[in-house]
């Protein structure tokens, strides 16, 4: 009997390092407000400060991606619309803006984390959010 709770839970865990037990769907813990924290490209921290990014996520299948910073010392802010989908058995999210389609490996996928992973021209980044909720 264990063991089949055991295998239950773990069979519901679909990132490397999701929660183990989760009481939201997927999609329900997909849609929220993130804001990346920590960039990171072939395991090397980048620098983010002074630009912040969020994505606000909704049920419908559509985002609004936010970039907040400045250029030479003015404040700047822009919003585009995308849309976003589950691929690869809900492993993998596409996220479309401005025609646009990048496919991102969720890595991990709590209530309070989403880590994001692309590989691209060679390079690995991997993107770390926290809930803004």
């Amino acid at each position: 009997m264990i063991g089949l709770t055991a295998l239950t839970f773990t069979s519901c865990k679909k990132g490397e390092d999701d929660p183990g037990l989760s009481f939201r769907s997927r999609k329900a813990r997909f849609t929220n407000t993130w804001v990346l924290t920590k960039y990171e490209k072939n395991g090397a921290a980048q620098d983010i400060s002074g630009t912040t990014y969020t994505y606000d996520v909704f049920n419908n299948g559509s985002l609004t991606r936010i970039v907040d910073g400045t250029v030479f010392g003015f404040a700047t802010r822009t919003e585009k619309n995308g849309s976003w989908e589950f691929a690869n058995n809900k492993e993998d999210v596409k996220i479309t803006i401005d025609n646009n389609a990048e496919i991102y490996n969720i890595q991990r996928l709590a209530t309070d984390e989403l880590w994001l992973k692309m590989l691209k021209d060679g390079d690995t980044h991997i993107y770390y959010f926290e809930s803004k909720q």
